[in-house]
């Protein structure tokens, strides 16, 4: 028997959705202010997105109040514009929405690569898709003349000049399209470089989970077909809607997930820091090293970055402090060598260097000096 009122539905899974992306944009910002300290562009937009989702959510909420979810029949009259309405209004925070969290995703990435076309192909999905979602919002809302005509069909002389339907639909195939780019590029950022390769794995995983929102995204546009129903549009959309909260949802957890490492280390090791067992070439992060061709990185001692535990006799290590050591910092620092560049502080905030505990390792000795 099929579901005649979605109401409880709407407001039990969306209300839990925000709550969970509040939890994990609250974990970001404690990392990135309390353990990195750093605060930058992509958290600014994440806050932004924290909060279009939630006026989403809100007027999705206010516009089951007046039967979003129920059947035409189920609906008073009166109501039932007061639905499509804040359904509308609702549906351009959230498009708007989707161009903060692929904003903020962009932004993230931009952190860690040093390659112009990467660095281009980024904006060129920052800009495009903002471009893209304010046309897409601008044109939900002059669809109709008068506006008002888009929810109340009753006002003499209006008429619908544009079907939005298949605005929705490019909208929604792009937003797709760029969640599976954004989740493709880091692992050829990463697969190149010099790591090892449970790294690499490790490392890729955790900057492309923004797949899982990719795929939400295509659900979502299969959905939008629903804005073509006629006489039961508040109960027909109601799949759209909750894919449309989980799309950006999704995003958001994926986008925190990578930016949370510090915060996990420091939970479960300590003031130690470590984490694990990496330790990698301080310098030429180049596929000639890989191969086995000597390096200046390798020549003599093979000064390389340690992470942990697990160091080889007869080799000097260099021990960062691990409390920033997220994926960008660590893949940041790694690409600053691979194109020979100094360690230095960036402008962005990421300190790459914080402080350096040079210790030497031999058979049966050990004599270590900390340098601050």
């Amino acid at each position: 028997m099929a579901i005649r009122d979605y109401a409880p539905i709407l407001n039990g899974v969306m209300w839990t959705q925000v709550v969970l992306a509040v939890i994990f944009v609250g974990l970001r910002m404690y990392t990135r202010y309390f353990i990195i300290h750093s605060i930058g562009w992509d958290d600014i937009v994440m806050m932004v997105n924290l909060a279009t989702l939630i006026g989403y959510v809100g007027c999705i909420c206010i516009g089951v109040s007046h039967g979003i979810g129920k059947k035409f029949a189920d609906v008073p009259p009166a109501d039932y514009s007061k639905a499509i309405m804040w359904e509308a209004i609702g549906q351009g925070i959230c498009i708007m929405g989707i161009a903060a969290s692929k904003g903020s995703v962009a932004l993230f990435l931009l952190r860690i690569v040093l390659k112009k076309w990467h660095i281009w192909l980024l904006w060129f999905c920052i800009i495009t898709t903002t471009i893209l979602c304010t046309i897409t919002t601008t044109l939900l809302f002059v669809q109709c003349r008068p506006t008002a005509f888009l929810w109340d069909h009753t006002i003499e002389g209006g008429v619908c000049w544009l079907n939005f339907t298949t605005v929705g639909l490019t909208m929604g195939a792009w937003s797709a399209a760029m969640d599976f780019v954004l989740a493709i590029l880091p692992w050829h950022i990463i697969m190149g470089l010099n790591m090892k390769r449970k790294e690499k794995l490790t490392v890729a995983c955790g900057l492309s989970l923004g797949v899982f929102a990719g795929v939400c995204s295509v659900i979502r546009t299969y959905e939008l077909q629903a804005l073509s129903s006629l006489n039961e549009y508040v109960y027909d959309t109601v799949p759209m809607l909750l894919w449309s909260s989980t799309e950006v949802v999704a995003t958001i957890i994926c986008a925190c997930i990578p930016v949370l490492r510090p915060l996990y280390v420091k939970i479960k090791y300590g003031s130690r820091g470590d984490s694990s067992d990496r330790s990698y070439p301080l310098n030429n992060y180049d596929k000639k090293e890989s191969s086995g061709a000597p390096s200046k990185g390798n020549s003599g001692g093979g000064s390389r970055i340690y992470m942990g535990p697990g160091a080889s006799a007869l080799q000097t290590t260099v021990k960062y402090n691990d409390d920033n050591a997220s994926e960008e910092s660590i893949l940041r620092e790694t690409n600053v060598n691979a194109l020979n560049l100094p360690i230095q502080n960036f402008s962005d905030g990421i300190r790459v260097e914080q402080e350096i505990e040079v210790t030497s390792h031999s058979k049966g000795t050990s004599r270590g000096s900390s340098l601050v």
